[in-house]
């Protein structure tokens, strides 16, 4: 996956020709502290306002997210002809809601992000210019360039404070690398509903397989439902394309993050998908059974100092490329201290994602 990371590059992909209609859809449930910025960042679009409309669903909020919507709606009106609609999701859970409002969009493409996240000002137009636009390097029309039903683009985490956002970040690098990779080699394993953009026909096509029993994972199947259709997927790579998003603060709210994450790979049935997964489990595994036998007897102290290493080295090589393409340092030192304890941490996370209160993900 390094290696074909190391060469591919991204050219500029402004839209070409006729611009295509959009619509950013985002789901917000009591988030009246910070959806100001995300709708900031949104409204600083340098996409033409009359071919761009912004619907926000308030997903049955009990605070004063839809107040604070509609008044920064308000106040854009003079300064602006972007047009940002509130409505109301009137089914349950967020995943009704994203569907409700994409139902309701005029845009032909979709384009999602969280209420948490923030956007820069090329945003939409790097995710159109992917769909409609002229290829400028070897790489484009491999990664699907204007021919793909759907696009992903990488999200980061905002800087935060102490190891535990250090170490948060270290795995979302991770993830993210592996998301561009798996792309890069035709077998999209990951995705990530706060920067990822589809055609409004494929979604409503595929709907039906977005298994609507779950309260949560709808990007996930819908990307493993448009890879069975032999869709095309694309990834949108340039700076302009990324999202940043909040960063988990404490070790517990991190670990029923990811919990929850682990949990939907119950229900997948992607086999590039699970194959991977399941190499990444045996790994850890193996790592921290070394361990515990080390523990046990010093004999096994040589074994698990390879095993580290061998995780070790392509930890390094995707997480500080990921880090290091957005123009900030690899913190060894930190990395070092994740690496040792990652291996328990994994397991931990998957222990956790078999309980029931996991396995329903945020069901309210």
């Amino acid at each position: 996956m390094w290696l074909m990371l190391r060469h591919t590059r991204y050219g500029s992909m402004s839209p070409a020709g006729n611009l295509p209609r959009v619509t950013v859809v985002v789901a917000a449930r009591n988030e009246e502290k910070i959806i100001t910025t995300l709708l900031e960042s949104l409204s600083g679009q340098d996409y033409p306002t009359d071919l761009l409309e912004i619907i926000i669903v308030n997903d049955n909020s009990t605070d004063r997210t839809p107040i604070v919507v509609s008044k920064f709606a308000e106040r854009l009106k003079p300064q602006s002809a972007l047009n940002i609609r509130l409505i109301f999701n009137p089914y349950p859970g967020k995943k009704r809601a994203l569907r409700y409002g994409i139902e309701k969009s005029a845009g032909e493409l979709i384009l999602t992000t969280d209420a948490d996240c923030i956007v820069g000002p090329g945003w939409v137009s790097a995710h159109a210019g992917a769909y409609r636009c002229g290829v400028e390097n070897a790489d484009a029309a491999a990664l699907g360039a204007g021919s793909a039903d759907m696009i992903l683009g990488e999200v980061y985490n905002g800087p935060g404070k102490g190891f535990v956002s250090l170490f948060g970040m270290f795995e979302f690098s991770a993830l993210q690398a592996i998301t561009e990779a798996a792309v890069v080699a035709g077998h999209p394993v990951m995705c990530n509903a706060a920067n990822m953009s589809f055609r409004r026909d494929v979604y409503l096509r595929h709907a039906g397989e977005l298994r609507d029993g779950l309260p949560s994972g709808d990007d996930i199947f819908l990307m493993h439902a448009i890879k069975r259709a032999q869709g095309r997927i694309g990834y949108a790579g340039s700076s302009a394309a990324a999202v940043e998003t909040a960063t988990a603060v404490t070790a517990a709210a991190l670990l029923r993050q990811r919990a929850r994450w682990a949990s939907k790979t119950y229900y997948y049935n992607d086999a590039a998908t699970l194959i991977l997964a399941a190499a990444t489990a045996a790994c850890n595994a193996a790592v921290t059974a070394a361990a515990v036998a080390s523990i046990i007897s010093v004999a096994h102290l040589p074994l698990l100092a390879v095993l580290y290493s061998m995780r070790m080295l392509p930890d390094y090589l995707i997480i500080s490329r990921n880090i290091k393409k957005r123009g900030e340092k690899m913190p060894i030192i930190p990395f070092l201290a994740a690496e040792l304890i990652y291996p328990f941490y994994f397991m931990t996370v998957i222990i956790l994602s078999i309980l029931p209160v996991f396995r329903q993900f945020g069901k309210r």
